[in-house]
Order: structure tokens, then C-alpha cells, then sequence
């Protein structure tokens, strides 16, 4: 099997990163997309990702600016922190001695000082640019200059090609971050590793389960039933179409769809989501829709049933995934989506949540909550939201976990002007059950 990687960076960087990627020929294809400013990247991805199978970025502000076009499992960075600095670091020492005072941008406080202290350069006094992510060029010039200038720094140290090439221009003392050979082999060998795992993971087979409630009463006449029914299946065909698969109606307002993973998740312009939606908008009604993936038919139909269990749950209906590492994609009509696991490899958990009288499910769900509220400790009032549950209910809930040893109380917060404060719950999440396939 051959990856094919796109490669984007700065022409330097991807010279050495080509240079390192032939120990992989034969495995890997690197195609090469060089910008000369980071915001070139939008294009970049866009014109190109259809022929893409894993995006690689030489650097953290491209992967930033790429992260908004990519997901998540297609794309890698070559991270040019601890050991790269060490390497710009050496350099200066060989050239003009240990340096008392220098500037740097790009890497945090914590990153600096991390590795200072692993060099035992603790004497050395690093002044950082306070902004991490993107800064223009220009603004980078202008900080290590005004600093070396003053005399506030003896050599200065970026990671911006550009930024090197101009301040050694105007005979400023300065060292470029390169990302190291040993981070680009590592990178490229998960790079490989994930390109593998991706393409096992796109030929799934994918079963989808529709079925349509509430759109028909005693009023409706046969000829406004046929033509309803017309519409949905012409709309159904159009999505089947997008993703290369087979409609098969199963009477009335059900239908079975069948195609593979991948079609549906390459399928941007017509995703399962807009579909629901132009559903709900042609037939009034509540739509239940269940994706199910899995490594054989059956395996895909199985998930697609427990999908399809999970929305008529609801009394608006949704969209539900599930595949066959046990991860839940719920998507509620009015509610937040969430993410999360129904299975686990943890005994002492399981365990736990059998005394506490809470499923895995909800376990799980609890935990994305938490996850999805960008807090790392959630409240009864939390859950009564993005669960749709009384707070009566998700007080329980919490409750119950706290006994069991899967929560603490980590402080309180105050609901407003009235009200008691609200406690606030740290949830101890669990591994999901690791597939059998590797596949995730």
C-alpha cells in the first residue's frame, strides 16, 4: 500500500523532510506544496485534498492554519520544539559561546524553560514572544530586532524562515528552528501508520437505516401520499448517488441505505446531516436516521440498529453513528452533538458503574459533556442541558458516581442572583475498548 502524504511547508523544511522521506520509497509519496505565506495554506488543502490521503505540515503555525480544512485523523505536524531548540541552541554556543540573554518566538514559556532545564541552561534568560500562534512576519523582525539592537539579547531565535532570512539581512545574530531529523522520521512513521489505519478504516461497509414518523393523518389524501413519497425518494437517491451506494425502500416511509465508510465521509457537498435536515423540511415529520459501520455486513447493520435504537430514544428523533470500536456520534435536534464511547476494556470501571446503578453509555456521555463544555469539571445543570434530562435527574447521576469512586466534588459555582450554588463535578474518564481491528 502506498500513502500519499502532502507535504506543506517553507521550501527549506520540506527539502529535509524529502530528503528523510526516501527511507520510506516504495511505502510513501510525498507531494511537496511550498508556500511563501502561511495563509496560502486555505488554497492549498482545498484544491488539492481530494488527492491527499494524509496532510503533513512542517510546522505549528501551518497545521493551525490547516487544522480549519482538514479533520483531524488526515493530518500530522512535525513538531519543532524541545530537541529542535536544542539544535539552535548548540549551534550558538559553537559560534559565539553560551548566550546569557535571547529571544525566541513561537514556543511557550513552558516549552523554553523545559528544555533550558534539561541543557542545565538555567542561567540563560529567554525572552519570549507572548503570542504562540500565528504572528505576521514583519512583527516577529521587529521584536527580535528591537531587542538585539538594545542589547537586551545577545543572539535571537525563530522558527520563520523569512523572519531568519531578514534579520540576517540587517546584521542581527540569529538561529533558525528546524525541526530535527529524528522528529521527521517519527512523524513520517506515524504519517504511514495513519494513512494505513485511514484507508482500512474508509473501506468499512456502512449501513444506514431511515425511518420517518409523524408525516401522514387522517386528512392527507392518497395523491398528497404519493407525491410526498416521490419527493423523499428522489431526495434519498440524490444522497445515494453522492455516496456511490443503494437505496432499498422497506415500505412506507423506511428505507435501508448501503455504501462504504469512506464515500460517506468524503461526501462533503451532500454529508448524512443535510440530508436529515431536508427531511425534517420536506415531511414535517421526526426523523430517525441510524449509520451503522462495520468490518462485515452484518457487523454494519448490527451498529446501524443500535444507531437507529439510540434516536428513537428521542422523541424529536436525530442522527446517530456507531461503528465497530463502540464510538457513539449523536446528533439531537436543538441539542449540542456529542461523541463518546459505549464500551470499555475497564474492568474496575465496569464494575464500578454497576454499583453505582449507571450504564457505560451514559458514563460516557457524562464524560463528552464535560469534554464538550471546554471545562474540565461539569454541573448538574450541564447535564440537564446537553442531556435533555431533568436536573433532578442528572443530580442523581452525579451522585451516584461521586459514591462510586468515578467523580469529586472539585468546588461549587453560583447558579445567579437566587438559587443554592450549583456543585461542580470532576468526572475521571475511562479508555474505550480497543478495537479488534486497530482500526479507530
Amino acid at each position: 500500500m502506498n500513502i500519499v502524504i502532502g507535504l506543506v511547508g517553507p521550501s527549506d523544511t520540506i527539502a529535509l523532510v524529502e530528503r528523510v522521506g526516501r527511507e520510506w520509497e516504495g511505502r510513501i509519496t510525498l507531494i511537496p506544496y511550498i508556500y511563501e505565506d502561511v495563509e496560502e495554506i486555505a488554497d492549498i488543502v482545498k484544491e488539492h485534498r481530494s488527492d491527499i490521503d494524509i496532510w503533513l505540515f512542517t510546522g505549528r503555525i501551518a497545521y493551525e492554519f490547516g487544522r480549519a480544512y482538514v479533520p483531524e485523523p488526515h493530518m500530522l505536524m512535525i513538531r519543532s520544539s524541545g530537541s529542535a531548540l536544542m539544535k539552535a541552541l548548540f549551534a550558538a554556543v559553537r559560534e559565539g559561546g553560551i548566550p546569557l540573554r535571547f529571544s525566541i518566538d513561537t514556543l511557550t514559556q513552558a516549552e523554553v524553560a523545559e528544555t533550558l532545564d534539561e541543557l542545565q541552561l538555567q542561567g540563560s534568560v529567554p525572552v519570549i514572544h507572548p503570542n504562540s500562534g500565528y504572528v505576521p512576519s514583519a512583527e516577529l523582525v521587529q521584536f527580535h530586532e528591537a531587542l538585539y539592537r538594545s542589547g537586551q539579547v545577545e543572539v535571537c531565535i525563530t522558527h520563520r524562515g523569512h523572519v531568519c532570512e531578514e534579520l540576517r539581512k540587517r546584521g542581527v545574530a540569529v538561529y533558525r528552528i528546524v525541526p530535527t531529523v529524528m522528529s521527521i522520521r517519527e512523524t513520517l512513521r506515524l504519517a504511514s501508520q495513519l494513512g494505513e489505519t485511514n484507508h482500512f478504516r474508509q473501506s468499512q461497509i456502512a449501513v444506514l437505516l431511515l425511518h420517518v414518523r409523524n408525516v401522514l393523518n387522517e386528512h392527507t389524501s392518497a395523491y398528497e401520499t404519493y407525491r410526498l413519497s416521490l419527493k423523499l425518494q428522489e431526495l434519498l437517491l440524490q444522497f445515494t448517488e453522492h455516496i456511490s451506494g443503494a437505496l432499498l425502500p422497506s415500505g412506507g416511509t423506511t428505507f435501508s441505505m448501503f455504501s462504504t465508510r469512506g464515500a460517506i465521509e468524503r461526501n462533503t457537498s451532500f454529508p448524512p446531516t443535510l440530508l436529515f435536515e431536508k427531511i425534517r423540511l420536506l415531511t414535517g415529520g421526526t426523523v430517525h436516521f441510524g449509520i451503522g459501520y462495520g468490518l462485515t455486513a452484518f457487523g454494519a447493520e448490527q451498529n446501524a440498529v443500535l444507531a437507529l435504537s439510540r434516536t428513537e430514544m428521542n422523541a424529536n428523533g436525530g442522527l446517530v453513528v456507531a461503528d465497530e470500536a463502540g464510538a457513539i456520534q449523536e446528533s439531537f435536534p436543538n441539542q449540542e452533538s456529542l461523541s463518546y464511547h459505549y464500551r470499555s476494556g475497564d474492568l474496575d470501571v465496569i464494575e464500578q458503574l454497576k454499583r453505582a446503578g449507571v450504564s457505560a453509555t451514559m458514563f460516557n456521555r457524562i464524560v463528552s459533556v464535560q469534554t464538550r463544555t471546554g471545562k474540565r469539571s461539569v454541573s448538574a445543570a450541564d447535564l440537564a442541558s446537553w442531556l435533555d434530562m431533568t436536573q433532578r435527574n442528572a443530580n442523581r447521576l452525579l451522585a451516584e458516581l461521586e459514591r462510586s469512586g468515578l467523580a469529586r466534588i472539585v468546588g461549587e459555582e453560583a447558579p445567579g442572583a437566587k438559587g443554592r450554588p450549583r456543585k461542580l463535578f470532576r468526572i475521571d474518564a475511562w479508555k474505550p475498548e480497543a478495537s479488534d481491528s486497530g482500526s479507530s
